[in-house]
């Protein structure tokens, strides 16, 4: 199959979150499993500046509300030999940061990223001739992707053959605009419906892609029935979720283990691998060294890479601080987002002094040095659509310590030194005291260096390769395929 992959970031040349680690691997592993994937991203300057382009296609009209806006596509190949196709609008993408700057969003983002989609939708039909056989688009910066693959008069007879699937991400944020934004999309005035674009009336681009995608999935199956089973996970849009049935799925994303292996990673003090596992002793001395932390070898040290907000959990970790440093062990944050939260963990070092560490900003080299020098690995999420680092913990030794949710409760499972099963340590209910209790369980255990050791083999036995999801993602097309009368 020809599968346009259309999204807003892109490891490694455009990120913000896991977003851009999803579409870094996803069509290479495509490509692996004998398809035919090109990505569609925008074209920012941190990609243009950081490799070759060529000139595709120029200056392409499209209407966009009242106005006439062009742009270009330029050509370029990812790290996996995939072709890339970048949309090319000075004005919109030109900029020094995907999203935002400085922690403050774009005001303009719902008509950066609406003219994204549709433009993407334009380069298709014209790139992949006749068309693509399938088009991916995911979360709400490419919703109108398939939103003009549908109701577009000018495409929608160019995509008569083609499949439309749309991936969900982060049901949080989901392309709300105002009303009058509609206008942007020149489309009939019964896409502005109930049925379609409006939501509580306002513009909601999710919403749309869902609905006329022909189908529309998640990145993890627990996460996929939380959303259609829970009102506070689904935001708005789980009857509208229910409605795809059985063309709405839950696939778990992979984890790059090409950037994550500790038997290959530069960025850390010391390689090593399940077989020869002494190199994770010297990374975790380095660890404590590089952050200032006394050494305490029968204390565990946990790390977190995440970001300060809510939904990662780090207000309940704020709420139960004191508690934690209660227990024997010391934490080492990296994190930034919530300006409030920021200040209260850096403050907080100099009360625990001797166990909290709290790196305000993102580093990568930082992050693979965390996870490889740290004996477990917090992720309190609120709620974790698929989540990633805590299958790069397991990879790197480091037993998850998380909150039954999303993909985090896919992925992890309680540690049972008696059967000798399980990878980590889980706890149920969103609540302090029971993620303090979680934590005591993990620092109980580490004690007992034959069960850990046993734990560690465990973590590092886990396969959550994109190989697996590639092949997961190829049977569902195909199903789609065959359910629309196009195999």
């Amino acid at each position: 199959m020809k599968i346009a992959i259309i999204a807003a970031e892109a490891a490694p040349y455009a990120k913000a979150g896991g977003l851009a680690d999803v579409i870094g691997s996803l069509p290479g592993a495509l490509k692996a499993a004998r398809q035919e994937p090109v990505l569609i991203v925008p074209g920012y300057s941190s990609i243009t500046d950081s490799v070759e382009t060529a000139p595709l296609l120029r200056n392409i009209p499209i209407r966009y509300g009242a106005n006439l806006e062009r742009f270009s596509v330029l050509r370029a190949t990812d790290s996996h030999g995939v072709p890339m196709y970048l949309i090319d609008h000075p004005g919109f993408f030109g900029r020094q940061g995907i999203y935002g700057e400085n922690g403050i969003d774009y005001p303009d983002n719902l008509r950066r990223f609406a003219f994204f989609g549709r433009a993407a939708a334009v380069a298709c039909a014209e790139i992949l001739a006749p068309a693509a056989d399938l088009v991916h688009a995911h979360d709400w910066h490419a919703a109108t992707a398939p939103i003009a693959m549908r109701a577009d008069k000018a495409l929608r007879s160019r995509f008569e053959r083609a499949l439309s699937v749309f991936t969900i991400h982060n049901l949080a944020f989901q392309g709300i605009g105002s009303r009058e934004d509609f206008a942007l999309l020149n489309l009939d005035a019964k896409y502005y419906s109930v049925d379609y674009l409006e939501f509580y009336n306002h513009l909601n681009l999710m919403k749309a892609a869902i609905v006329l995608a022909d189908g529309a999935s998640t990145v993890s199956p627990t996460y996929a029935h939380e959303v259609i089973s829970d009102p506070e996970l689904g935001f708005g849009l789980e009857g509208v979720l229910r409605d795809k049935r059985e063309n709405f799925v839950g696939i778990l994303n992979g984890a790059d283990y090409d950037e994550w292996n500790p038997a290959t990673d530069r960025e850390i003090a010391a390689t090593y691998s399940p077989a020869k596992p002494a190199g994770k002793s010297k990374c975790t001395i380095a660890l404590r060294d590089l952050v200032g932390l006394p050494p305490h070898e029968d204390w565990p040290i946990i790390g977190m890479v995440t970001r300060m907000t809510s939904q990662k959990g780090v207000d309940l970790l704020k709420d139960a601080l004191d508690a934690v440093m209660r227990l024997d062990l010391q934490l080492v944050m990296l994190a930034s987002g919530d300006p409030a939260l920021d200040k209260f963990f850096k403050d907080a070092e100099s009360r625990y002094p001797e166990k909290l560490r709290a790196i305000i900003l993102f580093n990568n080299a930082l992050a693979h040095r965390i996870q490889a020098g740290s004996d477990a690995f917090l992720m309190p999420s609120r709620f974790e659509p698929c989540g990633l680092t805590q299958m790069y913990a397991m990879r790197y030794g480091s037993a998850p310590v998380v909150h039954a949710t999303g993909g985090l409760r896919d992925t992890v499972s309680e540690f049972d030194p008696a059967a000798g099963t399980g990878n980590g340590f889980v706890f149920d209910k969103f609540d302090a005291a029971e993620m303090v209790a979680a934590l005591a369980r993990m620092v109980a255990m580490f004690k007992d260096r034959a069960q850990w050791r046993r734990l560690m083999a465990n973590c590092f036995a886990g396969d959550f390769s994109w190989d697996r999801a590639a092949g997961q993602y190829v049977e569902w097309f195909t199903r789609l395929r065959k359910t629309r009368g196009l195999s």
